[in-house]
């Protein structure tokens, strides 16, 4: 197996993740969001750079990007999507994928896009139609949930009137942002289930405590380890590849009996889950991270799609990009960018499809982007 240079940048310190990575034989540079200046050239050939602690990063010396980022998701983001997008360092997590699960109704939002089940929720800056919210979300207990939070903080159970309405004045009165949300009673049960390529690694049941409905571990819930079945799993897997460029996640389930049935609900995703997963299921899921590091490492840049699931190649720049437009069959055809130079739309290359290292990211980018090329899963073809 060969050495790898990896880049973990990181809110904390995730010891046991750091321990993994020198036993895997790899080597690692820990680095906080702090630790970055970002640098624009106005080079059109692509100049632009990375300053960790003063000193220009260099590319080559990464092999791979791994976060950990528990604040400053903002200016984390933006860090990662330089490193992946203009210096073309393979990044496990997309900078948006971050930002997208730190919020939790854009999260939700890309979720029930994809058709899968999610509770009852309203989103809303002002609170100005409470008849309207208690209509369509059914009569009380509701759920508030602070649109950006962790470990169960800003989270109310909502069970009277008179709370209701002093609770919603102070919350709209202020700068936070929130979400109402139908109440589920499980009897203060979800399921966390760690997603990694495409493939559920650990999972554990949490249970509330006695005197609360969250069940987080932070705030003294208990968990168990489980064997998910086949459903569950799609279901989860499915939520994780709907966020593109997440491969790595813990993501928040519960199941509500109705009648005969158990229905799944999408809760939560989280980009930073914790470490105690590993202590209840006995199961290092830091090594599938690596194994997926590892086998993928070379696809430069970052990851748009999640990989691990549906062999989705990268929108950003890589050294060779691979693409069936005919059966497995056929001989496939070498496509460079040189022979595109007035392609017509109704023609599609087939076979592979090479990055052209004459020119710069961004002239090679243009280019795409000038003859509507786009790459999709199994196909390539234009727009």
């Amino acid at each position: 197996m060969e050495k790898l240079n990896i880049l973990v940048i990181a809110t904390g310190h995730p010891t046991k993740l750091l321990h993994t990575i020198t036993e895997r034989g790899h080597e690692y540079r820990l680095a906080h969001p702090e630790d970055f200046d970002l640098y624009l050239s106005d080079n059109e050939k692509g100049y632009d750079r990375v300053f960790l602690n003063g000193s220009r990063l260099v590319a080559s010396r990464f092999d791979a990007v791994i976060t950990r980022i528990g604040e400053h998701r903002g200016y984390a983001s933006t860090i990662l999507r330089q490193l992946q997008h203009n210096l073309n360092i393979f990044c496990v997590q997309s900078g948006e994928a971050i930002e997208t699960c730190a919020n939790k109704f854009k999260a939700a939002q890309i979720i029930s896009e994809k058709r899968l089940k999610v509770p009852r929720q309203i989103y809303s800056m002002t609170g100005r139609y409470p008849a309207m919210y208690a209509k369509r979300l059914g009569d009380l207990p509701l759920i508030l949930k602070e649109l950006q939070g962790s470990r169960g903080k800003g989270l109310i159970l909502l069970e009277s009137a008179r709370q209701t309405n002093m609770t919603l004045e102070s919350y709209y009165g202020s700068e936070k942002r929130i979400i109402l949300q139908e109440f589920l009673d499980n009897g203060g049960t979800d399921e966390r289930h760690i997603v990694c390529g495409g493939k559920v690694v650990n999972s554990m049941r949490r249970h509330a405590p006695d005197d609360d409905i969250r069940a987080n571990l932070s705030l003294s819930g208990s968990g168990e380890k489980i064997e998910p079945d086949d459903a569950t799993k799609k279901f989860v897997i499915d939520c994780c590849n709907a966020i593109p460029g997440l491969n790595f996640a813990g993501v928040d389930i519960m199941k509500v009996k109705q009648g005969n049935d158990e229905i799944k609900y999408f809760i939560e995703i989280n980009s930073n889950p914790g470490e105690r997963c590993i202590e209840i299921c006995g199961h290092n899921h830091y090594l599938d991270l690596l194994e997926f590091v590892e086998k993928n490492y070379k696809r430069k840049g970052g990851v748009n799609g999640n990989m691990g699931a549906t062999n989705t190649t990268s929108g950003a720049p890589q050294q060779v990009r691979t693409m069936h437009t005919t059966s497995p069959e056929e001989k496939p055809k070498l496509v460079m960018y040189e022979d595109m130079v007035n392609p017509k739309k109704s023609e599609t290359p087939q076979g592979l499809y090479v990055w052209n290292p004459k020119l710069s990211a961004q002239e090679n980018l243009r280019l795409e982007e000038k003859h509507n090329f786009k790459i999709l899963n199994e196909r390539h073809k234009p727009k």
